[in-house]
């Protein structure tokens, strides 16, 4: 298990990071991935990015190495009460990425949080407390819409919504953006929804092709390319690192470098208002 980095807790805040929250209430969409990859890509951007694992399955954490025991500082300590800060629950990965690791216990907070008051706004009051001076912190949230995404959502800047290519996966899209609009009229209004993401891309099939039209269609701010398929991902998987580490000349690299792009230079992606999914291809009837 890797060392906690020592920290000075008076250090003051640094300038303001961008919070991205990576969201979807159905599994499999390659949430995690992109989390992890995205992290990568950045890192060699020589930005500084500190990803938090939000999900009780620690895939984000074991992704990237970091394996920890039930009674270790992690996201739960940070969220369950006021006693840790941000700093405190910090592992060093290398001079560019940090990670706050996540262990299944995690789970057990959930009906604690929904309890507590400062429950869901408990995360955006320690990332706005400060830290070290990360460019950008990445939320990597459970496939659920329950209080661990409601607290990322909170907390975040921006959300991306990774969905991998197939009727399922567009259909619960619906839902997931009306969980971001309740979360803007309650807690968060200035949330921006950064894009769609489709993963697991294959040009040559026409569901490939139906799932990029029905975001299209719906008005939804489609990230461009999507993230192919591509062997080296789960080499990178298994090797516990980003792809840009295994295999930097990959397809998979290029695609979330791309990403990476949407973040690193002045593009603009105009915010849609929240759309029903109902009436377009592949949406619900």
């Amino acid at each position: 298990m890797p060392r906690r980095k020592d920290t000075d807790a008076s250090s003051p805040p640094p300038p303001a990071p961008r919070i991205i929250a990576l969201a979807n209430n159905k599994g499999g969409v390659g949430k995690t991935t992109t989390a992890i990859n995205l992290t990568g890509s950045l890192a060699t951007h020589a930005k500084r990015v500190l990803l938090i694992d939000l999900d009780p399955q620690a895939n984000a954490s074991i992704g990237l190495n970091v394996i920890i025991n039930p009674t270790a500082l992690s996201t739960k300590l940070l969220l369950q009460d006021d006693r840790y800060t941000l700093a405190e629950c910090v592992y060093e990965k290398n001079e560019r990425v940090d990670i706050i690791p996540s262990h299944r216990t995690l789970a057990d907070t959930q009906h604690n949080l929904l309890l507590d008051p400062d429950g869901r706004t408990r995360l955006r009051k320690k990332l706005q407390a400060g830290g070290k001076p990360y460019d950008f912190i990445l939320l990597d949230c459970p496939p659920e819409a329950g209080l661990l995404t409601q607290s990322a959502l909170v907390a975040a800047t921006d959300v991306l919504i990774p969905v991998d290519v197939g009727y399922f996966s567009v259909d619960g899209l619906e839902n997931m953006l009306e969980v971001i609009d309740r979360i803007r009229q309650s807690h968060n209004p200035t949330l921006n929804l950064f894009g769609i993401l489709v993963t697991k891309f294959d040009a040559r099939t026409t569901l490939a092709q139906s799932t990029i039209e029905t975001i299209r269609k719906a008005g939804l701010p489609l990230l461009d390319p999507p993230i192919r398929i591509c062997v080296d991902i789960i080499r990178a998987q298994m090797q516990r690192m980003p792809i840009t580490a295994v295999a930097p000349e990959s397809t998979a690299a290029h695609d979330y470098d791309s990403l990476a792009g949407y973040l690193l230079y002045p593009y603009v992606i105009k915010q849609p208002r929240v759309v029903r999914l109902r009436g377009v291809k592949g949406g619900r009837a």
